[in-house]
């Protein structure tokens, strides 16, 4: 099922009321909530290290950030792309904004961490507003942020460079799924040469190394580098291609009643 087709469920969903998209202009305060599977709710630590990452990534100065965990739900699939392009977790997320569920969704992300694969893609899925991905098991195993991105030499901590690894790259495909769900492409991402090594951004992520993408410069126009013979690694902070997107974002969702169109 394809993007269109799952908006197209969720404008169908109409027993109680709609979600529909509002204008907020500007966003002062971006609300991103994350949920756990039942099996990602097993892991120890995957609730605090999706949350700390969250928090420290999506700090910008054009908004203040309120992220916190919605709770544990049960889903009928751990495949962490499957359960959005299927249509469950927006039809969860649509419930709960129109009251038929215990869910209480936020205006802006909407993030479900599954335990699902991370060798075959696709790993996630992003929606407006609606996200997720799977790979609870490799966020577990994350250590605490300014362990793994401030021990880097001198300017790596405003790159947020690291090695990759499976943690690495399921957490930065967390942050691509956000970023879809803020509304950011593919293209929105960068990757750019650092010493021996191509690093890649969140919304570009591990297509920077793959022969068969299409794609050779960001939407900002910044070529991609030719991936052979380098090192390769990720960078968890989002390009400032993507950045000055997001700062333009003014997008939410919020319970259309049925009865009141056109009061």
């Amino acid at each position: 099922m394809n993007r269109r087709h799952v908006l197209g469920a969720l404008g169908s969903f109409a027993s109680v009321g709609t979600l529909a998209y509002a204008t907020r202009d500007p966003v002062e305060t971006l609300e991103c909530r994350i949920w756990l599977s039942e099996r990602a709710a097993e892991y120890d630590r995957v609730a605090d290290r999706a949350l700390e990452y969250v928090q420290r990534l999506l700090e910008f100065e054009f908004w203040s950030l309120e992220a916190s965990i919605g709770g544990t739900v049960s889903v009928s699939t751990e495949d962490g792309a499957r359960v959005t392009s299927g249509g469950e977790w927006p039809l969860a997320v649509t419930m709960g904004a129109v009251g038929s569920s215990d869910l209480d969704p936020v205006a802006d992300v909407n993030l479900l961490v599954t335990d699902g694969q991370m060798k075959r893609a696709p790993t996630g899925y992003g929606l407006p507003h609606i996200a997720s991905v799977g790979g609870a098991r490799y966020i577990d195993r994350l250590p605490p942020f300014d362990e793994l991105v401030g021990s880097g030499p001198e300017g790596d901590v405003d790159r947020r460079l690291v090695a990759l690894t499976t943690p690495t790259r399921t957490m930065q495909v967390l942050l691509h799924e956000v970023g879809h769900a803020l509304g950011l492409h593919h293209d929105h991402g960068v990757a750019f040469r650092y010493g021996d090594a191509v690093v890649a951004t969140p919304m570009l992520s591990t297509y920077a190394f793959d022969p068969e993408y299409r794609g050779d410069r960001s939407r900002c126009g910044t070529n991609y580098p030719d991936p052979n013979g380098l090192e390769r690694q990720l960078s968890l902070a989002f390009s400032t291609c993507a950045r000055r997107e997001l700062s333009t974002y003014s997008g939410g969702v919020r319970v259309r009643d049925q009865c009141c169109d056109g009061l």
